[in-house]
């Protein structure tokens, strides 16, 4: 390396302004909380609230709060019974001659009884008698010789299904679904539903979901009148006795109908 003395070359001083020095903002809140900054060098820590299912920059606190829960639906129904859904109209009985009978039917929905004759409506029904006729059918009695007896046969048009059924007075007509029987704890109103149907009783709604009839059971789901709040119950029957004090058999003791025989399958309600 050459000396200074051995340099040709001037010398010159160069000199140089010295910069700002730059101050970095505080970062701006986000639109999440103040608390949620964001810098470029340094984001955030970020946290989960288990008990408020939420993300938080501060550490949750997990201490014990009191929580104020709505208050329960009240439920206001109770199940009487599960069955067999019985068909709506069913032949009680006949009477006159061959050609000319008249049917006596029960509407079950009202327990109204009902005449009608061959190709007459049934309005309160929705159906169509279309034909009234007599059978002479083997009646089987627990441990006793069978007998024959006459019985009434019905033959129906369902407006509803546009199937065609039969009735007897020997038994009571009844399908495979089932169908339950409630009853209002407020006014005793009663309601029979299927599984699905809905019920609009006491500012709110009830929805039947499934049924079972061995055990006997229903499980309903009640729904706020807002619709934000609902509450489902298995319900089980209030009692297994069945009120048989209305046999329709007692009021028409005089009647000159042939009322279907004693020996009869028809569940007591």
């Amino acid at each position: 390396m050459l000396s200074d003395s051995k340099v040709d070359c001037e010398y010159y001083e160069a000199k140089l302004e010295r910069p700002e020095l730059l101050e970095w903002k505080r970062p701006r809140g986000q639109s999440k909380g103040e608390d949620w900054v964001f810098d470029v060098f340094t984001p955030p820590v970020i946290y989960y609230n288990p008990v408020t299912a939420e993300f938080t920059v501060t550490p949750p606190s997990f201490e014990a709060k009191t929580i104020v829960e709505a208050p329960k639906l009240r439920f206001d129904l109770e199940l009487l019974e599960v069955r067999q859904r019985p068909y709506r109209l069913q032949l009680l009985g006949y009477a006159g001659d061959e050609g000319d009978y008249v049917a006596y039917f029960e509407y079950e929905p009202t327990g109204d009884m009902l005449l009608a004759r061959a190709d007459e409506l049934i309005v309160e029904a929705g159906v169509k008698v279309l034909s009234i006729g007599v059978q002479r059918m083997q009646v089987d009695q627990e441990g006793l010789t069978p007998v024959y007896q006459n019985v009434g046969v019905a033959r129906v048009l369902d407006y509803d299904s546009g199937e065609e059924i039969f009735l007897t007075n020997m038994e009571t007509k009844i399908f495979s679904d089932l169908e339950a029987k409630v009853r209002s704890t407020v006014n005793g109103e009663t309601f029979v539903v299927r599984e699905g149907g809905q019920i609009e009783h006491n500012n709110g709604y009830y929805i039947v979901g499934d049924l079972s009839s061995d055990p006997e059971e229903a499980m309903i789901t009640r729904i706020s009148e807002e619709g934000d709040r609902r509450q489902s119950k298995l319900l089980m029957p209030i009692s297994s006795q069945r009120d048989t004090s209305s046999d329709f058999t007692e009021e028409i003791e005089n009647s000159p109908f042939s009322i279907r025989p004693s020996l009869n399958s028809r569940p007591n309600s």
